[in-house]
């Protein structure tokens, strides 16, 4: 069966005061700002975020990453309430998708887990890497 993922909100209300708020350290005149999530991302989630950022037409005077349960938005003041604002809209086109996977994974039309064979393979070649990496 195929993972499940859970929405993942910006937490509200958010206490302006609280936020950490740095220099971007590449970019001069750029801010990093950490937005508070309401729960921690999972690996759906984030890759269907990162799918939906980079879909996005507004993105090319910002930078989103996920980090633990924050947004870290790297971005000039200008505009900074229309930013914040796309951002949210990203948020909540990620969640829209969240929907759609979890109801076909339920569905079952996503691809299966993997064969026995495949996951003993995929065992094996982790136990060889970490075989080849122990100084002998």
């Amino acid at each position: 069966m195929i993972e499940l993922a859970e929405k993942v909100n910006i937490k509200h209300p958010v206490d302006a005061q609280n936020i950490t708020i740095q220099r971007d350290p590449f970019h001069r005149n750029a801010y990093v700002i950490s937005l508070p999530l309401d729960s921690d991302p999972s690996f759906v989630w984030q890759s269907l975020f990162e799918q939906t950022l980079s879909r996005s037409l507004d993105f090319w005077d910002r930078k989103v990453l996920v980090v633990g349960r924050q947004l870290k938005l790297a971005t000039t003041r200008d505009g900074l309430e229309g930013k914040l604002k796309w951002l949210e809209s990203v948020v909540e086109a990620t969640n829209r998708r969240v929907d759609e996977h979890n109801r076909k994974a339920r569905w079952g039309k996503e691809a299966k887990m993997p064969t026995i064979g495949d996951e003993e393979a995929i065992r094996q070649a982790l136990v060889e890497w970490v075989v080849a990496r122990v100084p002998g």
